[in-house]
Parts: structure tokens; sequence; C-alpha cells
């Protein structure tokens, strides 16, 4: 059997395994598309701001010196609410904030569920009123999964027949997911088919399953790229087998792409261990603070994100001012939350002890500190800062967090540590490992080399215009499959001697 008939040989074996796995993840891969095209959009993307002024914040430093408020609490800082800023205070990450007002230091009762429901109607453009329902969620589902990260968050759904929901996580202000009815669906369309969701509590099973489906497909659009190749250019009569020819000239590169970013994905997220991800900092000493504000009259009325708590070099407790953008009331895409645009464009930093402006000390500084104090590392072992100020492969549009300080670590895991000197907050951390897969998903499987060029909505048309015609060859290939084993039924002693059939290379 010469290697032409062998190939052929694998191909057909691999044919209806193949179908199967192409069929299954091509249709579910269009949905994500979808749910970003048809999906609800944000009325605003950029969290709210606020004016401060020095009358306001006469009684903070009394505020922050009471022992039974900010005790043990891990984030201290000014937010945005309805009618006045609030001091926000989070003792942990499970459980809910709590607020207090700056003129009487009074809690805010139901504070951080008040919070939620007024980020709600300024994200989502309606009136509080409209909610019909509000739950504090601690896990993933079809309509949150856990490629969104952020836990806890208040699921608020709005009265209506659209079923619009909105996912909110008051720490950062953000909005960290919105979805409705349909978009809901699709959702867990793409989890039980493309992700194999209905095996997340047999793992390994998921893993043999999905593993095999993939190495088929590879092994499948190999054989088949092999034979177009290697057949001789010919006129074919047989419209199906010309037309699946030519198709398979097109879709070879990106099923190979798919199946092996795939497979490498799914060996990376099931058998490596992932390093510990968003990380609270310790908690602060926030006593015998200056009630000297003044500094404050240099803004000159401008709006600040926050005014936060943290801690210095030497512990020194210093308040940091995150200066929001001048077009920050701007509206945006509904593109806009996978690119990213920073929250701020500046900061000041003020020791809380004397009321002076650090001239010295910037969020540069803040980052090495924060990198040293949350990874345990020496200020020697940092090679690298850098502020980003966009999503990308490497700290992508999940943290919902921008700007933040990516600082390189010299270690042998090649570590990147994404701090936010606002809160003191480890966002995230990769090593080199996950770097190179996250890599390989991004150019391979999500193309998104192409949106620079292309812009995501193009890049999108591509993608599901592309599993369209692989969905098409692959239904082409199928019947020529079958018509063979039924030609094969009626004659089974009979050896097939016409001539080879164009490869059912998807």
């Amino acid at each position: 059997m010469n290697l032409k008939k062998q190939w052929l040989d694998w191909h057909s074996k691999l044919g209806w395994w193949a179908l199967a796995g192409i069929l299954i993840w091509a249709i579910s891969g269009i949905t994500h598309p979808m749910m970003a095209w048809f999906g609800p959009s944000a009325a605003k993307f950029f969290p709210p701001s606020v004016s401060l002024k020095a009358s306001e914040l006469g009684n903070l430093p009394a505020l922050l010196a009471d022992g039974e408020k900010v005790r043990g609490a891990r984030v201290v800082k000014l937010v945005p609410s309805l009618g006045a800023p609030l001091l926000q205070v989070t003792h942990s990450d499970a459980d809910p904030r709590r607020y207090y007002h700056l003129d009487s230091g009074r809690e805010v009762i139901d504070g951080d569920l008040q919070q939620a429901r007024w980020l709600a109607a300024y994200y989502s453009g309606r009136p509080a009123e409209e909610i019909a329902d509000i739950q504090l969620q601690t896990g993933f589902d079809n309509a949150y999964p856990s490629v969104n990260r952020l836990l806890p968050v208040y699921r608020i759904r709005f009265g209506g027949d659209d079923g619009l929901t909105l996912f909110i996580h008051t720490e950062t202000a953000a909005m960290a997911s919105m979805t409705d009815s349909s978009k809901t669906v699709m959702q867990g369309v793409f989890r039980q088919l493309h992700t194999f969701a209905w095996l997340d509590d047999l793992e390994y099973g998921r893993l043999i399953l999905i593993g095999l489906l993939m190495l088929t497909l590879f092994a499948f659009a190999t054989t088949g790229i092999a034979l177009v190749f290697a057949l001789k250019h010919r006129k074919i009569k047989d419209g199906k087998r010309r037309y699946h020819r030519l198709l398979g000239y097109l879709l070879w590169l990106p099923l190979l792409g798919w199946s092996a970013s795939g497979f490498y994905h799914l060996l990376q997220s099931s058998l490596m261990e992932p390093v510990q991800g968003l990380r609270l900092g310790e908690a602060g000493e926030y006593r015998n603070l200056t009630a000297d504000f003044g500094w404050i009259n240099a803004l000159e009325g401008r709006a600040v994100n926050s005014l936060s708590l943290i801690s210095g070099a030497n512990d020194a407790p210093l308040y940091r001012v995150g200066l929001a953008p001048a077009e920050s009331a701007a509206p945006g895409s509904r593109n806009q939350r996978f690119d990213g645009r920073p929250s701020e464009v500046g900061s000041l930093f003020v020791d809380a002890r004397n009321g002076q402006v650090l001239a010295e000390f910037d969020d540069r500084e803040q980052a090495k500190l924060l990198a040293s104090r949350l990874a345990g590392i020496q200020p020697e072992d940092i090679a690298g800062v850098k502020l980003i100020t966009r999503y990308g492969p490497g700290y992508d549009f999940r943290n919902k967090r921008l700007p933040v300080w990516q600082v390189d670590v010299a270690d042998a895991d090649k570590r990147m540590l994404f701090v936010d000197p606002v809160t003191g907050v480890l966002v995230d951390q990769s090593r080199g490992i996950e770097r190179a897969e996250r890599l390989s998903f991004s150019l391979l499987h999500k193309w998104n080399h192409l949106t620079p060029f292309t812009g995501r909505q193009v890049r999108d048309y591509l993608i599901v215009a592309t599993l369209l015609f692989l969905i098409a060859s692959s239904a082409v290939g199928g019947v020529m499959l079958a018509g063979r084993r039924k030609k094969r039924a009626r004659k089974p002693g009979e050896v097939d001697t016409g001539p080879i059939p164009a490869p059912a290379t998807p």
C-alpha cells in the first residue's frame, strides 16, 4: 500500500469522529462572538468619579482612628456613591464591604447592597426602582462563568422581558459582567459544548475525551492537507469533491491552529496548578492622622476616582489620590471593555500624618513596595516595572482593573506581578509557562494578531465565516464518506479501483 493510500485510509477512518468534533466545536464557537454582537451593552463604560473638597474630609482622620470601624481592614478608600462620597472598608475578599458617612461617621445600613444597586443603575442606564432581584453570588455558573474571575459579586436582575442582569463588584466599582436571557442561553451552549462543562466534576474524564477529539482533529487535518498537496492537480468532475478540495486548501491551517492551541490550553488548565491571582494587601495602622486637607485645593476641583489610605515605605500611612480622565463621561463602544481604558490619568501621594504632598514618591515606587510585600521578593529581584493601560494577552480584560503596574521578577519562573497601587492589591500574576500558553491561545485560537489591522468586529466576522465554511466542508465530507460506505455495502467483494477521492479535509 503506497503512502497516499495510507493517508486516505486514515483520513477516512478519522472522518466521522472529526465530523462530530467539528460540528460540536464550530457551532458552539460561533456563539462566542454572537454574545458580543447581540448581548446587552452598558450605558457607561467608565467607573463613576467624584469631586472632593477639603471641607468634606475634616472628619476623616477621626473616622479612620476609630478602631471599631477599620481594625483589620485590608482596603480603605473613599468611593463615589449616591449623594455623597463614602468611606469603603474591606476586611476580606469574601465578605460584603462596609460604608461610613464622612460627615457623621455613621455606618450605612446594608451599605454594600445599596452601593451595588446604585452602580447597577449607573452602568445599565435604568432606574434603580426597576431592579427586580438582587443576590450576593459567591460562585460561578452559566450566566457568570469563571472567566470573569471576580468574586463575590452582586447579581442584579432588572424587571422586564429581556431579563437584563448585571454582576457588580463593589470593591472596584466595576461591572464584572452583563447579560440577558438570550446571552445566558448562548453562554450555556458555549460552556456545555465547547468546554464540556457537564464533565466539570470528572476533570480527568473531560481531559481524556476532549484530548482525544482534539488529537483526532489534528491528525485529520494533517492527513487531509498531505493528500491535497500529494495528489496531482487534475480536473475533478464530481462537484462535491471539487468544492471539498478547494475548501481544504483554505481551511487546513485554521483547523490545525484551533486544534493544537485548544489541546495545549486543555493540558495547561487541567494539569498545571495555577498561581494565586487576586490577593488583598495587609491591614494597616490608621491612627494619629492630620486633619489638614489643604492639599485638596491644589486639585482645583478636578474629578478623582478614589482617595485611598495605603501603607508606604516603613508602613507610613499615605493618602493616594487617583485623578480621573477629563473624558470620563464620554460614551464608549461595546467592544471597549475588551480593549480597556484606564480609569485614571495620574495620581499623587500625601503623607497622612502631616498633610505634605510627596514629590519623590509615585506609583512606580509603590508598585515595587507592593511586589516586595505581596510576593516576598527583595528589591534586587525586580527586573523591571511597567505601567499597563490596555488589556492584552499578558493581562486581559477579565481582571477589570486599569491601570495597573507590571513588576517583572528575576526568578526561575520568570514571574510577572500585576499590582494595583490604588488599593495595594495583587491583581494577577503569571509565570513564563502560563504566558506561553496564553500567547498560543491568543494567536492561534482567538486570532488576536488580526485585531490591530481589522478591528475586533471584522476579526470576529472572519472567524465566524471560517467556521461556517468548516461546517459546510465537513458536511460535504460526511456525504462523501456515507456514499463510499453505501457503495462498499452493495459490493463487499469488489475492490474500488476508481480515482482516489479528494480528501475530506474540513
